[in-house]
């Protein structure tokens, strides 16, 4: 009877301070909340739809077939913990100091997106990892972001098994979260107490029978529920195969096909819920927005917003990727034929507005989108047609009616010399040494770094795996030195054009950097492994680094040259060793001579 008052009075005590101190959000425990935006496997479309009171999941190995039995709420792993999730609120307004949600799960976790920015990880955004089996209250706090518009995210982690579940949310101004209601004892409480050992017996068995009876037919309450889940997660009623015979070939079964759910990949994506139209900000101060702006591309092609309901990116892309948009087609074959001009025909390659510069050649720049959208928007294809023109197999010296006209070369009237792009530069070192990997695909390898801010990841090798330079990761916080040195952008923005400089550290680099002079060492391997006679090795080299053979006068200073380095290295004992050396620095003279960096 004292038991009885106690929990009772706790669980009243419990109610009111809940009550007094938060306001319920959500409750996905009654309805699901169609509100609420279930995307993957887990959820078979984009509503979340709640699950009834009793819910529970087969283990997917192991004597126990169930290790507990939940109360209602949204679940990813109603069928199993291989599919994976993301379940989304509804926007809204944070105006309290906590969130607090009542989840469990594994693998998985809980955060705040502010202001549908998803990029904020690394204690940015109020954030928690789900680790739990059995529902418990986990508060969020929002104090530094009231004000602000914001969604909860729930998602699975990338790992073969995940799981997460959540019945409610609730706002409040402490920093701690609500007190536990559900206990299993609040199932006997609910008559008289037993006044005696036997009937304590006796209520136990006669509540444990009703929870099952109601488990069976669909109606159990929470408290039932919560009830039933305290034996079986105790092993005190029968949930293993060897308890359950009857249901051994079923699990069996069950299990062998869940195993053979495929574990999807991930890609970055957008997820449509409800649209809205955003404000536009005061001199893009997002403290001070203005009036809303409808959905809508351009407005000086059409200023009518788009007739949809969701958020307008389907349209957007249709309209930008139309035949009939006069810029899309336009910009990309100018940055093709930058790429391969090494000047675009309209000049301002990031730019083709009002600040930008006219096209040199409006009707080649028709021609060339014209084609392009025929082409089916192939860049293959763009990029075979301008390399097989007559205008770049041109020479790139210029004569002298063509300096007096077009000095600056804005009509093409020669070639332009041009230098290569810091990832071509790296390429071709790696594939001058014979060490480049043309190996397609698969992840890409971390960056080289020497200096890095916090975040920077971890650090890749020097050669870069040999690995093509687009198979290099991008990482803010940590640059390549050698890609830096020759203008590889910084990877803030997007450039379509980008800077071209001529500066003594880039000789520097090419003399000093350990990767060149590795490379070179690579390189010296290779030569002196197969027996060549000097004159014949030079050739080689000539036709390997600048795709042709070298001058008379070429081999001959080369030949000295080569000479003059076996009497420097001539007190290294080991011949072998001292011939590495002596066609190291051959290789390396190399690739610090102008014409290999430099396209003619």
């Amino acid at each position: 009877r004292e038991l009885a008052g106690f929990w009772n009075n706790a669980l009243e005590t419990r109610r009111e301070s809940n009550g007094s101190k938060f306001t319920p959000a959500w409750s996905l425990e009654n309805d699901g909340d169609g509100r609420w935006f279930g995307y993957g496997a887990a959820f078979r479309d984009r509503r979340a739809s709640r699950t009834a009171n009793g819910e529970f999941m087969i283990e997917s190995e192991g004597d126990h077939v169930v290790r507990g039995i939940h109360t209602a709420g949204v679940f990813s792993h109603g069928l199993s913990t291989r599919h994976t999730g993301v379940l989304m609120s509804p926007r809204f307004v944070i105006n309290s100091n906590t969130i607090s949600v009542r989840a469990l799960g594994r693998k998985a976790r809980v955060r705040l997106v502010i202001e549908n920015y998803p990029r904020g990880n690394g204690g940015i955004y109020p954030a928690s990892a789900l680790d739990r089996d059995q529902f418990g209250w986990i508060a969020l706090d929002a104090r530094y972001r009231k004000g602000q518009h914001a969604h909860l995210e729930f998602v699975t982690n990338l790992a073969d098994r995940a799981h997460f579940a959540v019945d409610q949310i609730v706002t409040g101004d402490g920093l701690q979260p609500p007190l536990e209601t559900t206990v299993p004892i609040a199932h006997l409480l609910q008559d008289k107490a037993p006044a005696s050992v036997d009937q304590l017996v006796a209520r136990y068995t006669q509540r444990l029978l009703q929870a099952v009876r109601s488990w069976q037919s669909g109606t159990a309450s929470v408290d039932e529920i919560v009830y039933l889940d305290f034996f079986v997660r105790r092993g005190l009623l029968p949930t293993t195969t060897d308890a359950l015979p009857k249901l051994a070939g079923l699990i069996k079964r069950y299990r062998e096909l869940e195993r053979q759910i495929p574990v999807p990949r991930r890609s970055p994506g957008v997820l449509e819920t409800v649209a809205y139209d955003q404000p536009l900000f005061e001199r893009g101060q997002h403290t001070r927005p203005g009036n809303p702006v409808p959905r809508r591309g351009l407005s000086l092609f059409d200023d009518r917003p788009f007739k949809t309901t969701d958020s307008g990116r389907l349209q957007l892309a249709a309209q930008t990727a139309s035949a009939a948009n006069p810029l899309t087609a336009r910009v990309m074959v100018n940055r093709l034929w930058y790429h391969v001009f090494g000047q675009g025909l309209v000049a301002t390659v990031d730019n083709f507005g009002h600040l930008g510069q006219r096209p040199s050649h409006p009707e080649l720049l028709d021609h060339l989108a014209a084609r392009f959208v025929s082409d089916g928007w192939s860049t293959k294809r763009m990029l075979k047609y301008l390399v097989t023109s007559r205008a770049f197999q041109q020479s790139s010296r210029a004569g002298e009616s063509a300096r007096q006209i077009d000095p600056t070369n804005r009509f093409l009237s020669h070639m332009p010399v041009r230098r290569l792009g810091a990832d071509a530069i790296r390429d071709s070192i790696l594939a001058t040494s014979g060490q480049l990997d043309l190996k397609m695909y698969g992840p890409g390898v971390n960056v080289y770094y020497t200096t890095k801010t916090e975040g920077g990841g971890p650090k890749g090798p020097i050669d870069g795996d040999r690995r093509r330079s687009v198979y290099l990761s991008i990482r803010r916080n940590a640059h390549n030195p050698f890609l830096e040195a020759f203008d590889a952008p910084k990877p803030t923005t997007t450039r379509g054009r980008r800077d071209v400089t001529n500066v003594p550290a880039q000789s520097l680099t090419m003399l000093n950097d350990p990767f060149v002079i590795g490379q070179a060492a690579k390189w010296s391997e290779g030569l002196i492994g197969r027996q060549l006679e000097p004159v014949e090795r030079v050739r080689e080299m000539y036709a390997r680094a600048f795709g042709r053979l070298p001058t008379a006068a070429e081999s001959q200073a080369t030949l000295e040259y080569v000479a003059e380095l076996q009497k420097e290295h001539a007190d290294t004992a080991d011949g072998s060793k001292r011939r590495k050396l002596v066609w190291q620095d051959v290789a390396h003279a190399l690739f610090c001579l102008k014409e290999f960096i430099y396209v003619e």
